[in-house]
C-alpha cells in the first residue's frame, strides 16, 4: 500500500490541492472587489453632480509657475495635456475610474481557474467591463442633470485598454526579470 501511494505521489497531489484552493479564495476575493467596485461606479452614476476641486489646482499661482517653467523647457506637450484634463475632466475621471476595474476584472478572470478566462482575461477584462460601462450610461440617462453619453463609452474603454496594457507591460518586465535571473530558462532552439 505505501509503494502504491508513494508511486501516486500523493505530496504533489497535496501541493496541487492547495494551490488550487488558493486560486479559489483568489477569484473570491478579486471577483468580490469587482463587484463592489461595480457597485461604486453604480452609486456615483446615480449622483447629479460629483464636485472634485481638481480645478482648483489650475488656480493656484504656483500652477503658472510650473506652467512657465514647463513651457521654457520645451515641455509645452504636458502643459497642452494638462489643460486638455482641465477642459474634459469628467473624460479623465471616467478614464481613471475605468482603468481600476479593468485592473480588478482582470484579476478576478485571471484567478477564475478555468484555462480559457485565464488565457484570455485581457480580452473578457474590456469587454465585460465595456458592457457594463454601457449599462452604466443607460442607468444615467435616468439621473436628473446627467446625460448618457457615447464619448463616456468611449473614455471607459480607453481606461479598460490602458488597464491590460500596464498589466501586459508589467507581466513581460516580470518575464524578462526572471529569465535574467535564471539563464537556463531562457529558449536555446533556433
Amino acid at each position: 500500500m505505501g509503494t502504491y501511494l508513494k508511486s501516486l505521489n500523493v505530496p504533489q497531489i497535496e501541493v496541487t490541492v492547495k494551490f488550487m484552493q488558493m486560486q479559489i479564495t483568489k477569484f473570491r476575493i478579486f471577483a468580490t472587489l469587482s463587484v463592489a467596485y461595480a457597485a461604486l461606479i453604480y452609486y456615483l452614476s446615480s449622483l447629479s453632480s460629483i464636485n472634485i476641486p481638481i480645478k482648483k489646482f489650475i488656480e493656484i499661482p504656483l500652477a503658472y509657475q510650473v506652467k512657465d517653467f514647463l513651457e521654457q523647457n520645451g515641455l509645452s506637450f504636458v502643459v497642452d495635456f494638462i489643460f486638455y484634463c482641465y477642459y474634459n475632466i469628467d473624460k479623465i475621471q471616467h478614464i481613471v475610474l475605468y482603468f481600476g476595474f479593468g485592473v480588478l476584472l482582470y484579476l478576478t478572470f485571471f484567478n477564475s481557474g478555468k484555462y480559457s478566462f485565464k488565457k484570455y482575461a485581457a480580452i473578457f477584462a474590456i469587454v465585460v467591463g465595456i458592457l457594463y460601462g454601457i449599462t452604466d450610461e443607460y442607468h444615467q440617462s435616468f439621473v436628473p442633470g446627467r446625460v448618457a453619453s457615447t464619448a463616456d463609452i468611449f473614455a471607459n474603454s480607453i481606461g479598460l485598454t490602458i488597464a491590460q496594457i500596464v498589466i501586459m507591460v508589467l507581466m513581460f518586465k516580470k518575464l524578462i526579470d526572471r529569465k535574467r535571473k535564471s539563464p537556463n530558462l531562457i529558449d536555446t532552439k533556433g
